[in-house]
C-alpha cells in the first residue's frame, strides 16, 4: 500500500449487524421505520429511524439490500433489542433476523483519499457508490462489502467482514512502513459532537424523536403508514416539535445530563459533552425550540453549580 495522508481509519467492530431473511423483508422494515424502503435494489441501500409506537427513537441503522437479504448496520449493542421489536410485528411475514454481530468485523476508511485505501484493500474502488449504498468485493480469497457510509470527515467507507479478515485489514493498516494514522476514540467522539451528529444512548434514545434529533432527511411524508408515523405527521402538520437538537459550547465543564436554564426556568439538557480544543468544553443537547438561538447564552445546571454555555448551529466551529 502507498497510500499516505488525507486518511485514517477507526475500527467499527463493536457496530450490531443484522441480516433480514424473507420474502417479505423489505415489507416489513418498510413498515417499522421512517425512511421509504419500498424500492431496495441489491446494491442499494438507506439509512433510517427505527421507532416506538410513539415515535421515540430506538435507533438509527443503515440499511443495504445484500441478494437475498438485507442487512442492517446499527448501534453497538442494539441486536437485541431491534431483533425483538422486529419480531413483535412479524405476524404473517416471511421474515427471519440473524445476529451477526459477533462474527463479524467493521473498519471504517475516511478522508478525502480514502476510496484510493479501500481500492488497494480489496481491488475495487468505491468513488462513485452513492451514500448508504454498498458494493461486494475480496480480500485474496475472502468476501467482503463495502458500504458507503455517512461520516465526520468528507467520506467515509466501511469494509465488512469475517472477523479474521478485517484483522488482517487492521494489520496492514497498522503496519510501520505504509501505517494510516487511526482515529482515537477521543478524536471521533470530539469529531462526532463538533459535526453535530447524534449518537446511541445520547441524542439518539427514546427521550425524543426524530424531528427533535434533526433526522427529517430519513423522514418519508409519502410512503403510506409505519410504526409511529400518526405521531410524526401530527408534530410536522401542526408545527408542534418542541425542541430540537443544538450546539453547547463553555468556558466552564459541562456534563451529560446538565439541565439547561434561560431565566432560571429549564428548558432542556446536555447529551454529549467533550473537551474543546480551546478551552472548557462543547456538547450537544436538546433545548426547547423558541429559545435555541445561535450565539444566545444560556445556563448549565447540574448538583447547584450554574455556568454559562453560548448556543451553536450544527455543524459548528470550536
Amino acid at each position: 500500500m502507498n497510500v499516505s495522508g488525507e486518511s485514517a481509519w477507526f475500527d467499527r467492530s463493536s457496530w450490531s449487524v443484522i441480516e433480514v431473511h424473507g420474502n417479505d423483508r423489505f415489507d416489513l422494515l418498510n413498515r417499522l421505520t421512517t425512511n421509504d424502503l419500498s424500492s431496495m435494489p441489491v446494491g442499494s441501500g438507506k439509512q433510517t429511524v427505527i421507532l416506538t409506537v410513539k415515535a421515540r427513537i430506538i435507533d438509527v441503522v443503515t440499511v443495504c439490500s445484500v441478494q437475498d437479504r438485507a442487512l442492517l448496520i446499527a448501534s453497538p449493542e442494539m441486536a437485541p433489542r431491534i431483533q425483538q421489536w422486529l419480531r413483535t410485528y412479524t405476524i404473517m411475514d416471511d421474515v427471519r433476523t440473524k445476529d451477526v454481530s459477533d462474527a463479524t468485523g467493521l473498519i471504517e476508511i475516511m478522508g478525502p483519499r480514502a476510496s484510493d485505501v479501500v481500492a488497494e484493500l480489496t481491488g475495487t474502488n468505491p468513488a462513485s457508490l452513492p451514500l448508504s449504498h454498498t458494493v461486494d468485493a475480496q480480500i485474496g480469497t475472502n468476501d467482503v462489502r463495502i458500504v458507503r457510509m455517512p461520516s465526520v470527515m468528507e467520506t467515509s467507507y466501511w469494509i465488512i467482514g469475517p472477523r479474521p479478515v478485517t484483522e488482517t485489514v487492521r494489520a496492514t493498516l497498522e503496519d510501520s512502513s505504509e501505517a494510516i494514522p487511526m482515529i482515537m476514540e477521543s478524536e471521533m467522539a470530539y469529531m462526532r459532537v463538533r459535526n453535530g451528529m447524534g449518537e446511541q444512548g445520547h441524542e439518539w434514545t427514546e427521550a425524543y424523536n426524530p424531528l427533535e434529533a434533526g433526522m427529517l432527511h430519513l423522514t418519508s411524508f409519502t410512503k403510506g403508514c409505519y410504526i409511529g408515523q400518526e405521531v410524526i405527521a401530527r408534530l410536522d402538520s401542526y408545527n408542534k416539535v418542541k425542541q430540537r437538537v443544538m450546539g453547547f459550547v463553555s468556558e466552564g465543564s459541562m456534563e451529560e445530563g446538565q439541565e439547561v436554564l434561560v431565566d432560571g426556568a429549564v428548558v432542556g439538557s446536555i447529551t454529549t459533552v467533550v473537551p474543546s480544543m480551546r478551552s472548557g468544553t462543547i456538547g450537544l443537547g436538546y433545548i426547547r425550540g423558541e429559545q435555541a438561538h445561535p450565539e444566545a447564552t444560556v445556563q448549565v445546571r447540574k448538583d447547584g453549580v450554574v455556568f454559562d454555555a453560548t448556543i451553536h448551529l450544527l455543524p459548528m466551529q470550536d
